[in-house]
């Protein structure tokens, strides 16, 4: 039996943009955006073997993740190092002891507050109902696990998140060192995926959605969808509210219940971080601040540029300059040779 394959990465940057489109090549299609004023320095590190994946994420200003689970493997998000402020997961406040994301039908809808560290775990699924067995968890199954979110085990949960932690320091050994890809790969499939999957134990009900939090979701989902369509056009409150439809006050209250927000100033928040992911990605001399203001809804330059330096900490035409901070036209391969080794 040959050596274990571990691929390990590390990155860090202020625009969600570079990390989002590193996590991207490495089978996660969420959408990140920063709903904090002020540079969000952010930190992504990936360590996998076969079967198991580890992802941990820590942002320094409150960040919403949405989007598709990834297909064929079982999901989690546990947290690591807590924030003064809670996370929200579909509109929830989120315990630090519940393990969420299970239920591979619903799609991440995910608030970080600033300084939280949490680790998403990704589990092929017949590896994680191969291990159940082992172990003897046969009251787990997929329709169980539906429920999305679990209380941890007090006795596990503290070995837990040391082992999740242990995983992601790096190899004392030389690069390629076959002693320390066994290491990794045993601790991630024989130490740590049984503790996590002895510790999941009581459904956390709380976080089952009422008909009254499901249909305010829906209206936020539908509300944002409709927005990422319609960046460039002229998007009023009226507009929202008739497309979906719904009236004026549920919208405005779904809104602030799930966002803390009200819905146009999350609209200005989705332009604003789709104008900075066109500024990163713009070829030099070929656009200009003005025109990429235009296409996102910004019909006045220097009313975008005050917005965006409020809101992201520099200048858009600082942004568009230093085009080489994304490195979009070498990110795939300079990600796909990171993750390699």
């Amino acid at each position: 039996m040959g050596t274990p394959s571990v691929r390990r990465l590390r990155l860090e940057h202020d625009d969600l943009g570079f990390l989002e489109e590193a996590a991207r090549l490495l089978g996660f299609q969420s959408r990140m955006l920063q709903l904090e004023a002020g540079i969000n320095p952010s930190r992504l590190e990936l360590v996998a073997t076969e079967g198991v994946s580890l992802l941990r994420l820590q942002f320094s200003r409150r960040t919403f993740i949405s989007g598709p689970k990834p297909v064929g493997r079982v999901f989690c998000n546990i947290t690591l190092r807590s924030a003064a402020e809670l996370p929200r997961v579909h509109g929830h406040e989120l315990n630090p002891e519940i393990a969420v994301g299970f239920d591979l039908q619903r799609e991440i809808h995910f608030q970080a507050p600033a300084a939280h560290r949490f680790a998403a775990v990704l589990v092929e699924e017949k590896l994680f109902w191969q291990t159940a067995a082992l172990i003897g968890r046969r009251d787990l199954d997929p329709d169980g696990l539906a429920v999305n979110a679990f209380q941890l085990h007090p006795a596990c949960s503290g070995d837990l998140r040391r082992l999740l932690c242990q995983a992601f320091q790096a190899p004392t050994g030389p690069p390629g060192d076959a002693g320390q890809s066994w290491a990794t790969c045993r601790l991630m499939r024989d130490d740590l995926l049984p503790l996590l999957i002895a510790a999941i134990e009581t459904p956390d009900c709380h976080h089952g959605m009422t008909s009254s939090r499901n249909d305010r979701l829906l209206i936020t989902e539908l509300s944002r969808r409709l927005i990422e369509e319609r960046l460039d056009d002229t998007i009023s409150l009226r507009t929202l509210y008739s497309a979906i439809p719904t009236s004026r006050r549920t919208l405005v209250y779904a809104f602030d219940e799930i966002f803390g927000m009200a819905p146009m100033r999350f609209l200005r928040l989705q332009r604003l971080e789709a104008a900075r992911r066109a500024l990163t990605r713009a070829e030099p001399g070929s656009t200009t601040v003005a025109v990429i203001a235009q296409r996102h809804g910004f019909a006045n330059p220097s009313h975008f540029a005050r917005l965006y330096r409020h809101h992201f900490g520099e200048v858009p035409g600082d942004t568009l300059l230093q085009r080489q901070r994304f490195l979009g036209w070498s990110l795939s391969s300079r990600v796909a040779q990171r993750a390699a080794k």
